[in-house]
């Protein structure tokens, strides 16, 4: 699995964890739901300061970036 598809499962599973819809996670982060969308389903990669922002507005820590096995 690479870097990007973790990186997405782990937004998706962060997200997830805090109750959010993809809308309000957009929205949080000032970006379309679209453009959320891509980035979850790893589509898309994020600017460094749009990743840093996902990283602090859904509290995503490396342990959620690991593969799962």
């Amino acid at each position: 699995m690479s870097i990007l598809q973790r990186f997405s499962d782990g937004i998706r599973r962060s997200r997830k964890q805090l109750g959010l819809t993809q809308e309000q996670a957009a929205e949080a982060l000032s970006i379309s739901v679209r453009s959320f969308q891509y980035i979850e389903s790893g589509k898309r990669i994020p600017s460094t300061i749009l990743t840093l922002n996902i990283i602090a507005v859904l509290g995503i820590q490396g342990k959620n970036l690991r593969e799962e096995k």
